[in-house]
Parts: C-alpha cells; sequence; structure tokens
C-alpha cells in the first residue's frame, strides 16, 4: 500500500472482505477497511456479528440494513457509519483504493448483494475529499499469495473434499446415473464439510462417456445420463471451508479400463509429475503450462488438451484470470506461498475426456499438492 500510494483501501465483495479480515460475509452487504498502518474495521450487518467473531480478530461494527422503522438499501444504511470510521481513520484527503473493474466472485450465499456503481459512491462517503482510486491489480496481487495461515485452511478444505470422491468412487457402476454418483459424493462432503469451518459447503459433478469430453468447457454439468461398462466418468468438485476455496477433479473408468485409456491415464499422470517438478519460486508460470503440454504432445495428445495448465485458486475456485495463469501465453511468474490447480487433461470425441486437478501451494523448494489423495 505504501509503494501504491494508498493511505487505505475500502473493499465490498465477500472475497476481497475475507482478504483483508479473515472473515467471509454471508449476504455480501459488509465493507472491509484497512489502512496502511494497519487497521482493518469490518462493517457488518447486525446478523451476521457472531459468526464474524468466531472467524476474525478485526474490529467489528454491526449496522442494520433494515429495521422495523425503515427500510434502507445497504448502500443508504452504511453512508452514516462509514462517515463515522473515515473521522477516526483519518482515511479524508488521502489515495483510497477500492475494486472498480470486473471479477469473478464466488457465491457465498443463495443470494448475496453486489454494490455494483454504488462501490465509488459509498468510498468516497467514507472518505470525504479523498481520491478514490482502483486498486485491482494490488488485490489480485494480494490474493494470488497466501499466507501460511490460508494455506493452512485450504489444506484442511482440500481434505474435506476427499469423502466426496471416496463416495464417488464406490457408486460408479454400470446402470447408475450420474447425478445419483453427485448426489452420494455431495452428501458423504457435507457430513464433514464443517468439521473445523464455522461453513462449508460445496457441489460435486459427475460425467461419463460423451459427457466427459464436453468438460473441457468452462463449468461443469452433471445430467442424467446412465453410465455404461467401459465409460470414462470424470468427478469434479468445488468445496469451500470458511470462503478458502477447492478445485479438484478425479477420473475413474466403469469396469476395466481398455488399452487406449490406459494411455491416456498414463500421459496424463506423466504431464502432472513434469508439471510438478517445473514449479518453485521465479519461474514464469507459461514454463509449467509448457511442461505439462510438451508431454502431452509427445505421447500424442497435444490436440486434446484444450485448456491451460491451471490458474489460481483459494479465494475463487474457478477463475481462469486469477493469478498464477499456468496458459501459453501468461506473462505471469510463480512466487512463494501462491496457491493454484494443476489440471492436465486429455478430451477425445468418442472416447471421453480424463482430467486429473490437484490444488497445490508453492514453497520455497516447490510444489506441495495440497489435495495429495
Amino acid at each position: 500500500m505504501e509503494a501504491a500510494g494508498l493511505e487505505g483501501l475500502v473493499c465490498f465483495s465477500p472475497a476481497h472482505v475475507l482478504l483483508l479480515s479473515g472473515y467471509w460475509p454471508v449476504m455480501g452487504s459488509s465493507v472491509a477497511v484497512f489502512t496502511r498502518n494497519g487497521e482493518v474495521v469490518v462493517l457488518l450487518p447486525e446478523d451476521e456479528l457472531d459468526l464474524a467473531k468466531a472467524t476474525t480478530e478485526a474490529e467489528l461494527i454491526a449496522y442494520q440494513p433494515v429495521t422495523l422503522q425503515r427500510l434502507d438499501r445497504p448502500a443508504e444504511a452504511l453512508v452514516a457509519p462509514l462517515r463515522a470510521l473515515a473521522t477516526r481513520l483519518k482515511l479524508a484527503g488521502g489515495r483510497v483504493g477500492t475494486a472498480l473493474n470486473d471479477y469473478t466472485q464466488p457465491s457465498p450465499y443463495p443470494a448475496t448483494h453486489h454494490f455494483h456503481h454504488t462501490t465509488r459512491h459509498l468510498a468516497q462517503e467514507l472518505c470525504p475529499g479523498a481520491t478514490i482510486v482502483a486498486a485491482d491489480d494490488l488485490l489480485e496481487q494480494m490474493q494470488a499469495v497466501k499466507t501460511p495461515t490460508e494455506i493452512g485452511l485450504m489444506k484442511r478444505a482440500a481434505h474435506r473434499a476427499k469423502s466426496g470422491f471416496d463416495a464417488a468412487a464406490t457408486m460408479i457402476a454400470a446402470g447408475r446415473r450420474e447425478d445419483e454418483v453427485a448426489a452420494s459424493a455431495e452428501a458423504a462432503f457435507a457430513r464433514v464439510a464443517n468439521d473445523g469451518f464455522e461453513r462449508g459447503f460445496g457441489q460435486f459433478f459427475c460425467m461419463s462417456g460423451p459427457n466427459s469430453t464436453a468438460a473441457a468447457g468452462a463449468y461443469a454439468r452433471t445430467r442424467r445420463r446412465a453410465l455404461e461398462r467401459g465409460d470414462v466418468v470424470m468427478i469434479h468438485a468445488n468445496t469451500t471451508g470458511d470462503g478458502y476455496w477447492t478445485d479438484i477433479s478425479r477420473t475413474f473408468v466403469v469396469g476395466e479400463a481398455n488399452a487406449r485409456q490406459r494411455d491416456m491415464q498414463e500421459a496424463i499422470a506423466e504431464a502432472r509429475e513434469a508439471a510438478l517438478r517445473a514449479i518453485a519460486p521465479g519461474v514464469k508460470a507459461r514454463a509449467v503450462d509448457s511442461a505439462a503440454r510438451e508431454v502431452l504432445k509427445r505421447r500424442g495428445f497435444g490436440d486434446a488438451f484444450k485448456h491451460g495448465a491451471g490458474h489460481g485458486v483459494g479465494f475463487a475456485a474457478v477463475d481462469p484470470n486469477a493469478r498464477p495463469r499456468l496458459h501459453p501465453v501468461s506473462d505471469d511468474v510463480i512466487e512463494e506461498g501462491m496457491t493454484f490447480n494443476v489440471e492436465p487433461a486429455i478430451y477425445i470425441e468418442g472416447v471421453g475426456g480424463m482430467r486429473h486437478c490437484d490444488v497445490v501451494a508453492c514453497g520455497a523448494d516447490g510444489a506441495e499438492v495440497l489435495t495429495d489423495f
């Protein structure tokens, strides 16, 4: 912040509030204010106060978006407490950063409040006379590099996902439907999701046969197709523990894998190992992509690897622009503390799609696989 010439940061999105304070808002109507000298205050709805106290040591100021006496929108109800906080923190007159660009945001609840264009207005209300500037690049870099505490939370969240994959593996059989397999995995995960977390939830997806080939797309989709003997079956999961997300895939075969499928499995495993060996602080992210891609090319599957080798994971599960982007044209450089997925894959029409997606953290000595199951 000092290097960027910022006196403070004012952030409204749940992921940014989590980044700055450790609390992941429920309804999206919370604000985190972070000053250059390290003061952090969260303004949040009164009914979220107990939940926030369990997950953050930041100062908490509760407000009431709606009362029996009035019907305010959150932006209106926040003006008075924001002004009082600005005066106390002496932020007026300086440069204050906030997120002004578009970004991918995971949903913390079935309905989430978005401030949109009122973000700049509210930041100005907080800091009368201040210059409001875009701090998106700074926030993205802060999200990319995790603290040891955050990496520990991600590791715990990742290991809770194992229960869902174990359940899916026992369900995969000819005649079962994709939605049955996915539901079994989600139910098993739900039983352990909150173990050690205030909030834990996620989704598991099952894609079989021709549907597994379509898994190269931007999103996963479970259908009602019945599994058949010989099918490739991809299980994908995005789960969270208190706002720290995972992005995991494992691939199975119904019955015995044939020679072509075994060749695909071996090529993906070799590409995964090559990518993991390439990870170290100071390495260009595109070099990790290249390490995996060259293996698949040499094994005859180059054209079947249809996306980048990975992207940042942690404050969101599915964000291809989260740093570091393991992509052929990425200019990102891997740093110690960065967390991301490594997902070599092969998608062949008429055969199926296979992907092995791990979440890893870059340590001083290289990659640590957080999803080592």
